[in-house]
């Protein structure tokens, strides 16, 4: 018999009153005859299934009475009430409590051991410090009122009460504790636990570029196992409400497979395009070209990553290693930190190029290169201008460049081009500029000599096109590409006119020594008549353009002691 006591009962005192009422026993063990108060009859059935009548707790003897009170006002647990299984009869209040005192040393506390299983691994919950609560205190409350209250009152209780105890002996009761966890810190601890064990599928990934080796360092893809975590907590949720708290929950798991292997990128990835050429034997010049291989030697850039020169290399300066080299300033040469580095830049910029990555910003040089061809060099300054590209690609790409026996190289590896096709960079002459020759008047120089102080040099147009070969080398598709234009500079000579009076046609270098009328005015004698004062225009002044300024872009900005002497114009500069 499962007894569980409703809150009436629980605040009912106990009705236990004294009587003269007489007690009669009759038949078999544990069963009694009683009337009610009022003296009538009426039947009951005994515990063996027989019928019998009952008596009034009046008819019971005084003395059988008394061992009834005595039963009743037993302090202890009554004789057949069970917590758990477990016989509490004639114990103490104290003695049960102890019992299921709920110490971590106790046999009776409920040990938290869960664990999933995960695809044939056992996964422990870490439950350290987690304690279960149960309804103890209220459990014994109820177990040991079980028997001790009545509606009735006086003998009748007292009768009542003892024949409720007397049918524990055949009939216990039992009462249950509830034991429970906190729900939300198990779920949180249950997620904890697993969560490892939830991985996503994980693709073959490059993680660098090995320079030594000249391929990329890819990581192996790995399988993603996928949990029905809501189910596996659900489950482990029902467990613990039915006290299961040492338990084994399944968990159903289902493993995703990656789409890229390593050997899947090993497969579309390589060397893309490759742009050599030679340099001087000038030590500087080639020290300033390493130091920029160096700088990009093994940079990778991931899918959308801009590269940008300058802001990658930085100032060249002496403490970064840069020694003074020719280079390009305003259309002449000139030394500078640096110069030179321009032609590792010019390799970069065909390579990216051949390789059909995205060019964001490139400028030819002022004067032709001689170690490309006009319309597919590329040159940098500090600040400006600059050279940027963006890898447009879906797969990571990889610089690797070097300087050795006076050749620069830039490479550039990547996803490789479809069907074994390759790309090349080609420039297409548009037209060609002559320069001209500029005099200028030089009243230093003795009259009628002249001198070169400006070499002219012819400037070119040039278009260039990205053209597309496939694997056998035939033409597919050429696509217009960057514009070069390469200004040309005109020839300045100096004419002396001796410190003499005179001009210097611009175009001819004809001196003109014509002396300029002057009038002499007349003795101041006071006011002078009105028709004596000079015309406005009796000397006219020279024409403006007599002696033209010599065109911004001929004269150079470094100082002429750093300015060596201009390069013939039959041979471009090498900057």
């Amino acid at each position: 018999m499962k007894i569980e006591l409703d809150e009436k009962k629980k605040s009912l005192l106990k009705k236990i009153g004294i009587g003269a009422a007489g007690v009669l026993v009759a038949g078999g063990i544990g069963t009694f005859i009683f009337l009610n108060n009022k003296g009538g009859s009426s039947s009951s059935t005994t515990s063996s299934g027989t019928e019998s009548t009952t008596v009034s707790a009046e008819e019971v003897s005084p003395s059988e009475l008394e061992n009834m009170k005595k039963v009743v006002d037993d302090t202890a647990f009554y004789s057949g009430i069970k917590i758990n299984g477990t016989d509490v009869g004639g114990k103490t209040i104290e003695e049960v409590k102890a019992l299921f005192a709920g110490d971590e040393d106790d046999s009776q506390t409920p040990v938290l051991d869960i664990q999933f299983q995960v695809d044939g691994e056992l996964v422990k919950v870490n439950t350290e410090g987690l304690k279960v609560k149960s309804n103890i205190d209220e459990v014994i409350e109820e177990a040991y009122n079980y028997g001790r209250t009545s509606e009735l009152t006086g003998d009748d209780a007292v009768k009542e009460r003892y024949d409720k105890i007397e049918e524990l002996k055949n009939t216990p009761a039992e009462f249950e504790i509830k034991y429970e966890v906190n729900e939300d810190l198990i779920e949180t601890l249950a997620r904890q636990a697993l969560e490892p064990h939830n991985t996503e599928v994980k693709e073959a990934s490059i993680d660098g570029f090995d320079v030594e080796k000249l391929e990329f360092i890819i990581s192996e893809s790995q399988d993603g196992v996928v949990m029905d975590m809501d189910k596996a907590i659900s489950d482990m949720k029902e467990k613990l409400d039915n006290n299961e708290f040492t338990c084994v929950v399944d968990v159903s798991a289902e493993v995703a497979k990656p789409e890229t292997s390593a050997d899947d990128l090993r497969a579309i990835l390589g060397k893309v395009s490759s742009t050599t050429s030679e340099t001087t034997d000038n030590d500087n010049r080639n020290t300033n070209i390493r130091l920029v291989c160096e700088a990009i030697d093994g940079l990778v850039l991931q899918p959308g990553e801009q590269f940008n020169f300058n802001k990658f290399i930085g100032q060249r300066t002496s403490e970064k290693g840069y020694k003074m080299a020719h280079g390009i300033y305003n259309g002449s040469m000139r030394d500078e930190l640096g110069g030179g580095i321009c032609q590792a830049n010019t390799m970069l910029y065909q390579s990216v190029t051949k390789a059909d990555l995205q060019v964001d910003e490139r400028k030819n040089h002022s004067i032709p290169s001689t170690y490309v061809d006009k319309g597919t060099d590329a040159t940098v300054t500090w600040y400006s201008p600059n050279f940027r590209f963006t890898n447009n690609t879906d797969y990571p790409v990889a610089i690797h460049a070097y300087y050795a026996d006076l050749h620069v190289t830039v490479e550039i590896f990547g996803r490789l081009l479809p069907d074994g096709q390759y790309i090349d960079l080609v420039g297409e002459h548009v037209r060609t500029i002559s320069p001209s020759t500029t005099y200028v008047n030089d009243p230093n120089l003795p009259a009628g000599e002249q001198k070169k102080t400006q070499s002219g040099r012819t400037g070119y147009d040039y278009k260039s096109y990205k053209v597309w070969y496939d694997k056998d080398g035939n033409e597919i598709k050429r696509d217009p590409y960057f514009s070069s234009h390469y200004p040309c500079r005109n020839a300045i000579i100096s004419v002396g006119t001796g410190g003499a009076a005179g001009t210097v046609d611009p175009n001819t270098g004809a001196i003109d020594t014509t002396p300029t009328d002057t009038a002499t005015p007349p003795a101041d004698t006071g006011t002078p008549p009105a028709d004596t004062a000079a015309p406005a225009d009796t000397t006219p002044a020279a024409p403006a353009d007599t002696t033209p300024a010599a065109p911004a872009e001929t004269t150079p900005a470094a100082p002429a002691e750093t300015t060596p002497p201009a390069a013939d114009p039959a041979t471009p500069a090498t900057p």
